[in-house]
């Protein structure tokens, strides 16, 4: 008897989750059972006939199990154990940090909408996800035209005397100057929550009432106001195609699969109405369907978000029970997840898988381009394959003070912003481009030899002179076979008058730059990763700019010393967090009081 028989003989026959493991202690798989031996056992028995299992029994060498109360219990412990490690044989979910959601807290006396990364159980209301950063600014736009809330921040309203530009364009309502009051505020705030979970028929519905009330009150202009935001929302919705004439609320999920690659759209159908499907591609998948289904319904449905009343899958998990239960829990209502059989639901799983498919296809239509894209990379610059990493480096500062540097990375053509860095220039003077980026880069190399991870080519945002700094960082760390490339902007030929020059491409053995034509593919995917270096390092550079500047006010408060200073920080969290306290806030912190926090609040009010 192997040691993994072993193991799954001596396994409890409770609900729970178990972790398989490899001789390194890294987790390899995560799954749950109603009976973990009973389970774990099916892998080892041949009896589990997914084509993962033999690569992954073949690999592991140890495995772990956590008990829990109840199957419901354990679907929430796969979801979060399969974010926290990652596992390789686990569906790639995405946390919460690579999804934009709209949040909005109704708790707030004057909510406002923000873009955010991350949620949690805060009570606020999540709207989302959106996979695409440009997708999510537009909703946040219409949103914005349609419903007049504030977008400053907390210490921009509190410090505000008079309204902004935003209120002359009809696009804030202006409590900070009390044009507004808290209820009709609060109304505008839920009849935006309402349209973004496709509740329109209320919201028009509202919105009509008011519409006529202002006219009855001779309010004319509110009335037209109100009267083109009908319009608007009306022309939105007809738009979008009736499915269902109960008017009930549902998701509809699509599978489409090719090998390991899985594509996956989501039809939401609001009020009968079927509202813009999402959809991705998700890689490596060894899973089956079912059990692919299972993870992503845990994962999608977070505490926070919208959750319909029904779910509708092309194969139902094994544990569809229990995910129900689960859902209902978080929904507060009750969650159905349903395999329908024949009629319109099966329709719409036909018209979810076909967008799922479509999806992939054009996910694989995107990675034909950024290979040629690549490809195009290694023939302009000379380099025996496409480079599938590439770092880039830029220096920031204003006016030689607080020097920054900041480090932008595609992987296969794409940015991977989980390896993009920031760094404080340490040791080079206040100004010295060429000291800061050799520092910078003597950190960044001698880090990557140490974990042997080297980028294929290293892109700097500069000139020569940037350049032979770079080539004598490698000469020195012995990376005389690593390509670099330096990227330049055609400034002295756009002062000539040579308005058509593009970016140029510096190589430490040509004279001569390279001068690629402005649609040149390997050109643009340099010129991206160049301004995506850019605009990191300048973003950072703002930052500690503003602590900076910040500490320095502190600094300068009559009253406010070190050990006050120090008492803000520990108790607020952080600068950003002195800047958007209360009077009140500040007042309660030890030391300082009602005196001396109207004081710290006229500083920092500006």
């Amino acid at each position: 008897m192997s040691r993994l028989d072993e193991l799954a003989a001596s396994l409890p026959t409770g609900a729970g989750v178990y972790l398989w493991k490899d001789r390194r202690g890294r987790v390899l798989y995560v799954g749950k059972a109603v009976n973990l031996r009973a389970r774990v056992r099916q892998y080892l028995s041949g009896q589990d006939g997914r084509t993962m299992v033999p690569f992954l029994v073949g690999r592991a060498t140890d495995i772990e199990v956590v008990l829990t109360g109840t199957e419901k219990e354990a679907l929430l412990l796969e979801n979060t154990l399969i974010k926290k490690h990652r596992p390789r044989f686990n569906v790639k979910l995405r946390d919460d940090s690579n999804f934009l959601h709209l949040r909005l807290d109704l708790d707030e006396a004057w909510p406002r909408y923000r873009l955010v990364r991350s949620f949690g159980d805060d009570g606020a209301r999540y709207f989302g996800p959106y996979a695409s950063a440009q997708k999510a600014r537009q909703t946040l736009t219409f949103l914005q035209r349609l419903f007049p809330l504030r977008t400053c921040t907390d210490a921009t309203l509190r410090s505000r005397r008079r309204p902004c530009i935003l209120h002359q364009m009809g696009r804030c309502v202006a409590p900070c100057v009390g044009l507004v009051d808290e209820a009709a505020y609060r109304r505008l705030a839920e009849e935006s929550t309402a349209l973004l979970e496709g509740r329109t028929r209320g919201v028009v519905a509202s919105l009509e009432a008011r519409m006529r009330a202002a006219a009855d009150r001779e309010a004319f202009e509110e009335a037209a106001r109100l009267r083109d935001l009908i319009v608007s929302i009306r022309s939105t919705v007809e738009a979008q195609q009736v499915v269902d004439p109960r008017l009930s609320d549902r998701d509809v999920w699509g599978v489409h699969r090719d090998g390991y690659t899985v594509g996956i759209s989501v039809l939401p159908v609001r009020e009968g109405v079927m509202t813009e499907p999402q959809g991705r591609v998700v890689q490596g998948v060894v899973e089956d369907d079912a059990e692919l289904l299972s993870s992503l319904l845990n994962a999608a449905y977070e505490v926070g978000t919208p959750i319909p009343e029904e779910i509708l899958v092309p194969v139902l998990p094994s544990d569809h029970e229990a995910l129900e239960e689960l859902l209902s829990d978080r929904r507060g209502r009750r969650v159905r997840v349903r395999r329908p059989e024949r009629g319109p639901k099966v329709r719409l799983l036909e018209l979810a898988a076909k967008n799922a498919r479509l999806r992939l296809e054009q996910q694989g239509d995107e990675e034909a381009r950024r290979r040629e894209a690549l490809q195009a990379v290694a023939d302009l610059l000379g380099l025996p394959e496409a480079p599938r990493r590439m770092e880039c480096f830029d220096n920031s500062h204003l006016g030689g003070t607080n020097p920054v540097s900041a480090m932008a990375v595609f992987v296969d053509g794409r940015p991977s912003r989980e390896h993009y860095r920031r760094y404080k220039v340490k040791e080079a003077p206040g100004g010295d481009d060429y000291a800061a980026m050799r520092e910078v880069l003597m950190r960044r190399l001698e880090r990557g030899i140490a974990e042997d991870e080297l980028p294929d080519l290293l892109v700097i945002d500069g000139g020569k002179g940037q350049l032979g700094v770079a080539v004598a960082v490698l000469e020195d760390l012995g990376l005389h076979a690593l390509p670099v490339v330096g990227i330049s902007k055609p400034r002295t030929e756009h002062a000539k008058g040579e308005r058509a020059a593009t970016d140029k491409l510096v190589l430490p053995h040509l004279k001569d730059p390279i001068r690629a034509r402005p649609d040149h593919p390997g050109l643009r995917l340099l010129q991206h990763l160049r301004d995506q270096t850019h605009d990191h390092a300048v973003g950072y550079q703002r930052k500690v700019r503003r602590k900076a500047t910040l500490s320095s006010a502190l600094e300068e408060i009559p009253g406010v010393g070190p050990a006050r200073r120090r008492a803000l920080l520990r108790e607020l969290g952080s600068l950003k967090g002195v800047m958007a306290a209360s009077e009140a806030q500040l007042a309660a912190v030890a030391g300082i009081g009602p005196e001396l926090a109207q004081r710290i609040r006229v500083v920092l009010d500006g």
